[in-house]
């Protein structure tokens, strides 16, 4: 199990902010059977899918990089109750030992950018917080780059009701003068760039990184489960566009296996959120480091 991976003079870091209640693997993907299941066991936990929300920062050219932002403090009445804990568990990964007691150092000024992945709710929660009903950003000092797709899709007058999270966690970032909408392949460091990987949503990218030859990929919501490394076809039933979000998980699942990235993947558990992939016998596997 990888917590922490170099890529060439890169560093990626998982960090956990929640672990929701699990859920029939049926629910999540409703285009399989319990008998698709079976052959796939080892992507469960007691028989249910356990998704996880993680997080990944990035080290690279002197700035820190947080990929997406989990699903906020909480409690979350409609995932349990459970609360998410990024902040906190940010602070020993941002913050040498010797100032961790200093009160006066937080990871909120560690942070000099966050990007998404894309603008579902279990990614963005951390991204503002509030004080008598007003926001302020979580990251003071970070730009947020956002997936202009995906802002034009959430925040159409057709489909904002429908997002309150958007509404409350990536809005107020235009207002305070934080939030730059990003397209295509956009350069945040000279080794880490966004890919557009769309399907899951419109403006879905995952974030790459390469450094001295080494590969890496973090992929965002274009895998969910381990499971999908052999059964590519399969799509959640979030996903809004399915033949788009196939296609781009063809694309990330190719790419690691021919060309040598390591996946990073959030939604893994934390035995399995960094691995990569591998062919025997004409299937595809994950192979966690």
């Amino acid at each position: 199990m990888a917590d922490k991976i170099t890529v060439g003079n890169v560093e990626i870091m998982a960090v956990l902010d929640m672990i929701p209640p699990p859920r029939a693997a049926t629910a999540m993907f409703p285009d399989t059977t319990v008998e698709d299941w079976a052959p796939h066991e080892d992507a469960l936990e007691n028989g249910q899918l356990q998704l996880y929300y993680g997080c990944f920062v990035i080290r690279s050219q002197g700035q820190v990089i947080l990929v997406d932002t989990g699903l906020g403090p909480g409690p979350h009445p409609d995932r349990g109750n459970v609360t998410g804990n990024l902040y906190e568990e940010l602070r020993p990964i941002l913050i040498p030992a010797d100032r961790l007691n200093n009160t006066n150092v937080s990871p909120s000024d560690e942070i000099n950018t966050v990007v998404h992945t894309h603008l579902h709710g279990d990614h963005i929660g951390w991204n503002v917080r509030y004080q008598g009903g007003m926001p302020a950003p979580t990251f003071r000092k970070a730009r947020y780059l956002v997936p202009k797709a995906d802002w034009d899709y959430f925040t159409a007058p057709e489909n904002a009701d429908s997002n309150p999270m958007v509404q409350r966690y990536v809005a107020p970032l235009r207002r305070l003068r934080k939030m730059d909408l990003v397209e295509g392949e956009h350069n945040i460091t000279d080794e880490v760039s966004t890919l557009p990987t769309p399907g899951h949503t419109p403006g879905h990218q995952a974030i790459l990184v390469s450094s001295q030859g080494e590969k890496a990929i973090v992929v965002g919501d274009v895998l969910h489960s381990k499971a999908q490394v052999q059964e590519s076809a399969w799509c959640a039933g979030v996903d809004i566009d399915k033949s788009q979000s196939r296609q781009s998980r063809e694309k990330v699942l190719d790419m690691s296996e021919n060309e040598g990235y390591v996946i990073a993947a959030g939604h893994f558990s934390n035995a399995d959120h960094i691995g990569k992939v591998i062919r025997l016998e004409g299937r595809r596997y994950w192979q966690a480091l």
